[in-house]
């Protein structure tokens, strides 16, 4: 179960795909000014991730071990109930620079949510050809009903002092640091399932399906 550290993934560099925009004129303030965003997120944000591959062990009740370490989530149960292996992940884009000027500020800030899904889509191509799988799906913590923020304390522990390779802490509330990072668990998915019909945040931009409180 050794760790994998991913310490380059790329950003995309397209405009319009990372803002779900409609094109923008390419002779407009608004079109530079952007991409003079890109450029300083190249310069400055480094996503990184971390990936471990782990068996997966059905026990009694509505706990489910993983790695040897006990998630308590009917959920999980369910969605792993066929799955011999996971991969536990944690990714980060890292912290923002503090002498950016309020412009630069607001144009990175409006770029960071989909450079990390951006980053995410590319963690999970980089499960699907490693490992040859068919279909992969994403759980995180604290976004399906059963499994709480808390979890996070868990992937972090099964990391060990690896997450410091990435930059990454954990607060006594389990949020993590820097913001912009994301844990959770990577699955082949044979039960047709969408991280998305469990997440109840309407507003993002990443969504694929819509929120079902029972999925």
């Amino acid at each position: 179960m050794k760790e994998i550290v991913i310490k380059k993934i790329p950003i995309g560099t397209d405009i319009e795909k990372l803002l779900g925009k409609k094109p923008l004129e390419t002779k407009s303030p608004s079109y530079h000014e952007y991409l003079h965003a890109v450029d300083l997120l190249n310069k400055w944000f480094k996503p990184m991730a971390i990936l471990k591959e782990c068996p997966v062990e059905i026990t009694t009740g509505n706990s489910i071990l993983i790695g040897g370490q006990a998630y308590k989530s009917k959920m999980l149960k369910h969605l792993f109930s066929n799955n011999q292996r996971v991969f536990l992940y944690l990714l980060t884009i890292g912290e923002m620079p503090a002498d950016l000027t309020q412009t630069e500020k607001y144009l990175a800030n409006s770029l960071k949510l989909p450079i990390i899904i951006a980053a995410m889509q590319h963690l999970k191509k980089i499960v699907l050809q490693e490992y040859d799988l068919k279909k992969i799906a994403m759980v995180n913590p604290g976004l399906i009903p059963d499994w709480s923020i808390e979890a996070n304390q868990i992937i972090f522990n099964t990391f060990g002092n690896t997450t410091k390779s990435i930059g990454l802490e954990i607060t006594i509330h389990s949020t993590m640091r820097p913001l912009y990072s994301s844990s959770g668990i990577l699955f082949e998915d044979l039960l047709n399932y969408c991280e998305c019909q469990t997440c109840p945040i309407d507003a993002c931009i990443g969504r694929e399906a819509r929120f079902v409180h029972s999925a």
